[in-house]
């Protein structure tokens, strides 16, 4: 079971590299992308996924366009040791990831003539990758998380394609993660309620300004838990400081929020404060995606389907409530992208807000 990166010496167990350390099929590689027209008439969301103890692979590319997200998803089965040999290509059918240059240049392509969303697509940055503490959950006694993320801030450039009309890509803002382990929801084969989690609150912030970056980061717990706080905060100069505490007062809407305001406390006793709102005005539906038992079998990512291409459409609506086909549809959580101010100064920021079990009592209230 040799690979070609078994020619290497950076194993890090005793198996060669095609094996996994964990058996459990919930074993997931995943990229993850989002796009931003600075005007905020255009939204682009990607990911592939590898799922090895599934052999599997699956991808998609959503586009927001107004009030519809137009929503391709592949899916294919793999031999895991043949696919092993090209390790900074990551394909399913025309869908393609191409890692040119490690944390500076990577291209998203969508060549399949026949596909309703098609893009050439290529990620440029200078600024750092930030790795997230890791992160760990327990559901009572059994493992539904454990992974490890990285997030990256840049800029896009090429085109997008939509049903025939393109789009053509100049300086949009962007961002990226990349993130393996076991996560809930992979492989089609865990009953729903072995993954039920604690209610919570949850701020992801990754953004930029002309002068500065970083990932804010803050789950609060509905059963009374210390919050989970993460994040760093770089300067051009090169310098940087960790996120110590996060305040926050957030609008909420019938589709997620509409404004809010995040007090960030740095290691070093200053304090920034974030400011935004929607940007588009529509939250991406993850569904769209695969997320949340997406695909049209409900089973989700990494599950064994064949060869499976899918597009459909989401109308999202003002009251928050998603539709396909004219029906509503269970649309996942939902994630926006943003128009920020961090100390008064402009820029950009993916910032999903995310209540995933009713009310959460600090909400809306500060510190």
């Amino acid at each position: 079971m040799l690979t070609p990166l078994d020619e290497s010496l950076f194993h890090q167990t005793s198996d060669p590299f095609a094996v996994v350390a964990t058996p459990d099929h919930r074993f997931f590689d995943r990229y993850w992308f989002s796009g931003l027209a600075p005007d905020g008439t255009v939204a682009f969301f990607a990911g592939t996924g590898r799922y090895p103890n599934m052999a599997t692979r699956d991808a998609f590319l959503n586009v927001l366009i107004g009030s519809r997200q137009h929503n391709l998803r592949v899916s294919t089965e793999i031999d895991v040791l043949a696919d092993a040999t090209t390790v900074n290509r990551a394909q399913v059918g025309g869908f393609a990831i191409d890692v040119e240059d490690p944390f500076r240049l990577i291209r998203l392509t969508v060549d399949e003539p026949s596909h309703r969303v098609r893009a050439e697509l290529a990620f440029v940055t200078e600024r750092p990758a930030h790795l997230e503490a890791k992160h760990r959950e327990m559901a009572g006694h059994r493992l539904i998380q454990e992974q490890t993320r990285y997030d990256q801030v840049g800029s896009w450039n090429g085109w997008v394609e939509v049903e025939g009309r393109r789009f053509n890509v100049r300086d949009w803002w962007g961002d990226r993660d990349h993130s393996w382990g076991v996560r809930v929801d992979v492989g089609g084969l865990e009953p729903p309620p072995l993954s039920r989690r604690v209610g919570s609150l949850t701020i992801w912030c990754n953004f930029s300004t002309p002068t500065r970056c970083g990932l804010v980061q803050l789950r609060e717990y509905a059963d009374g838990r210390p919050p989970y706080v993460d994040g760093r905060v770089y300067a051009n100069d090169g310098s940087s400081l960790s996120v110590t505490a996060i305040g926050h007062d957030i609008e909420r809407s019938p589709g997620g929020w509409r404004k809010a305001r995040l007090r960030v406390t740095l290691e070093d006793g200053a304090e920034l404060a974030i400011e935004a709102a929607p940007h588009p005005d529509k939250a991406w539906a993850s569904r769209g995606g695969g997320y949340n038992r997406g695909f049209s079998d409900g089973l989700g990512f990494g599950a064994r389907r064949g060869d499976v291409v899918e597009y459909d459409v989401f109308d999202l609506a003002d009251s928050g409530d998603v539709y396909c086909d004219g029906l509503p549809i269970e649309a996942g959580h939902r994630e926006n992208l943003a128009a920020v101010t961090v100390d008064g100064e402009a820029g950009f920021a993916h910032l999903p807000i995310m209540w995933r079990s009713g009310n959460m009592h600090r909400q809306n209230s500060a510190n």
